[in-house]
């Protein structure tokens, strides 16, 4: 009976090892994405409505001794928003480009320490953090490891907050963008699908209950910073791609029909999700 246990355990070791370094290979192409498109990251991505902070910051009675922990923190956007609180944040992105962007739009915050960590392996001690907040990056984690992590850094009874900024496709020109995006798209409707997690968050929170808000965030662009806010998309293809230059014409184009005084307005709802584990 024993020689039977042993092959069988065995095998199931292999598979074990061979599913883990598929999940690690998978997050760290996830991770690389990123990679040479952190400038226009930084410089043309939409930030986040002022009535999103100002809820964040008084639901979770965020005080000077509190520790704030956001997870895929890019380019340091939101970090700079939550630094103003006072509290004590953590800034933690994978992504080498995307991390040094925040380390110098933060470094003016003595508050705020950015770091290498990922939402499956934060590093930080057990029952340390006062809040989670995950800003256009919850899609990119591994729900089930991500959950276990953060129980183990959180506080007791202290929440997650998860966000997301959604193209809304209501103008002319917003339905106009849409088709721009799915036509020259590298693999937009997998990122999407993913995204759509945020529909069905009753698995990650506690009991499946959540507060759930959104807030209407609307922004006005150049054509270069049109051109700039696609480039930073993931799954949009980046300067020197084949297709590189075909969007760009199609994005002139477009934009030359919509422009009013050189700019065209690209409007977002905003969505919140925020609960305990």
């Amino acid at each position: 009976m024993l020689l039977l246990i042993q092959p069988l355990f065995y095998a199931k070791l292999r598979i074990l090892g061979k599913t883990i370094s598929q999940w690690m290979k998978a997050n760290q192409e996830n991770i690389d994405r990123f990679n040479d498109r952190a400038d226009n990251y930084n410089k043309y991505r939409p930030g986040y409505p002022d009535a999103l902070l100002t809820f964040l910051f008084t639901y979770n009675q965020i005080t000077s001794s509190s520790c704030v922990l956001e997870v895929g923190a890019g380019t340091g956007i939101l970090s700079q928003k939550i630094a103003t609180w006072g509290c004590r944040l953590t800034a933690m992105e994978p992504n080498d480009q995307m991390r040094a962007k925040a380390q110098a739009a933060l470094q003016q915050f003595s508050n705020c320490n950015v770091v290498c960590g990922s939402a499956e392996n934060t590093g930080l001690p057990n029952e340390s953090v006062d809040l989670i907040v995950c800003a256009q990056a919850f899609h990119w984690f591994n729900m089930q490891a991500a959950r276990a992590e953060f129980q183990r850094i959180l506080k007791n009874g202290k929440q997650v907050a998860i966000i997301w900024n959604m193209r809304n496709t209501e103008t002319a020109f917003e339905q106009e963008y849409q088709q721009v995006i799915l036509k020259f798209s590298i693999d937009y409707l997998t990122v999407i699908k993913r995204e759509e997690r945020g529909n069905d968050l009753a698995t990650f929170f506690h009991q499946g209950t959540f507060v759930q808000k959104q807030f209407v965030y609307d922004t006005y662009l150049t054509f270069e910073q049109l051109l700039g806010r696609t480039l930073s998309y993931s799954y949009m293809p980046n300067t020197g791609h084949p297709a590189s230059h075909e969007m760009t014409k199609a994005l002139q184009l477009l934009f030359d029909q919509h422009q009013y005084k050189g700019l065209v307005g690209l409007s977002y709802h905003t969505k919140l999700f925020i609960g305990t584990l």
